[in-house]
């Protein structure tokens, strides 16, 4: 059995989106009396050891014990966020996660770890594409994310935003596809929030998972479905 404890590995959550789709914070967000981000927090809090918040909008979170740092650079995106991950962390290997993902698993984070054999990074690839904010990423990607930064501030760079696939060559990179882990019931892991239904769904599981684990949703939490 892995002793996650003991490996050479960090946990950085991104909470420095502007969530303009949203129109408010996503991370703050209030579901059924916990935040979105907490649920990734308590989620991943019994696997690592170093886990740490990468934000410029927050100072802390309310009711989690962990460091926030800034991003490296003034740019927007999780790019920046990931890099800045890297610079921060004191362990080899840091797995990073995006705020608003309420349905990561720890069974596909500790799959994820199992198949760490010295690549840069290990990354899941679905039919939609790379999932850059549930990867493992290791120093030895610093160098690509720099070259990458540098073009896009100086090089003036049509594309919109940073692609993770921008980094990847002369890394050595593990991909890896479709798991029956990476479902939370009817829910990909992947799943952030970016609407009003997607916070309903949210809301909708929790409640489910109350209800079987024996525990009881008031009748205050039935009439609110979630506040900020």
């Amino acid at each position: 059995m892995i002793d996650f404890f003991e490996m050479d590995l960090s946990c950085a959550i991104l909470a420095g989106g502007k969530s303009r789709r949203m129109g408010y914070d996503k991370a703050t967000l209030d579901i059924l009396g916990t935040s979105l981000i907490n649920l990734v927090y308590t989620t991943v809090r019994d696997i690592f050891q170093e886990i740490f918040i990468v934000s410029s909008n927050h100072e802390n979170f309310e009711g989690i014990d962990t460091p926030v740092i800034k991003d490296a650079f003034p740019l927007e995106g999780p790019f920046i966020g990931i890099y800045s991950a890297l610079l921060y962390a004191r362990n080899e290997y840091v797995f990073c996660l995006g705020c608003d993902m309420p349905f990561i698993e720890k069974k596909a984070i500790e799959y994820m770890i199992g198949e760490i054999h010295g690549e840069d990074i290990i990354i899941p690839r679905t039919r939609y594409g790379y999932e850059p904010l549930h990867t493992i990423y290791r120093k030895t990607c610093i160098p690509g994310f720099e070259r990458s930064i540098k073009e896009k501030r100086f090089n003036s760079i049509k594309e919109k935003r940073f692609k993770i696939i921008n980094i990847f060559n002369g890394l050595e990179v593990r991909e890896l596809y479709e798991h029956p882990c990476f479902f939370n019931g009817r829910y990909p892991v992947f799943t952030n929030i970016n609407t009003d239904k997607d916070l309903k769904d949210v809301y909708d599981y929790l409640v489910t998972k109350k209800v079987t684990t024996g525990l009881v949703v008031s009748q205050q939490e039935k009439k609110t479905c979630y506040k900020h």
